[in-house]
């Protein structure tokens, strides 16, 4: 069982690595890419605490990656009229075009990885790491 945990970390890296080389012509790096993610996918207004949460990780490493995006003019933040110490985040409206082709370079890649499973094994696959996850989360 100890060569599985390795197993999946060494696959992640070669999945971000993948990743990180499609979206270079963008500038924009694998975490910044989860972090556009999370905004654009999130049906109310979202904090960075939030995708800390949702992605694991951080709020120092999150905060930095969103200031770097509002830098690139990808991200807008917004008072949190609540809470004066967060704020709300936003895809700029110039930037969905932005978002929505590296979003399909991200679901082109995904495909193109896991073509080697059929759609069983791919389904399978999947709700194995949705339960690992949320076995880990406990």
């Amino acid at each position: 069982m100890q060569d599985l945990s390795y197993l999946i970390i060494k696959a992640s890296r070669h999945l971000k690595n993948k990743l990180e080389k499609a979206l270079k012509e963008f500038d924009i790096t694998a975490a910044q890419f989860s972090v556009i993610i999370q905004i654009y996918s999130s049906d109310h207004p979202i904090t960075a605490a939030e995708i800390a949460q949702k992605l694991g990780s951080d709020r120092p490493t999150i905060s930095g990656v969103i200031n770097r995006l509002e830098k690139k003019g990808i991200v807008l933040k917004i008072d949190n009229p609540e809470d004066k110490r967060s704020s709300y985040l936003e895809i700029y409206k110039e930037s969905n075009k932005l978002v929505e082709k590296i979003k399909a370079i991200s679901d082109e890649l995904t495909i193109n990885i896991f073509s080697i499973y059929s759609k069983e094994e791919t389904k399978q696959f999947t709700e194995m790491i949705f339960k690992l996850i949320e076995g880990m989360q406990e």
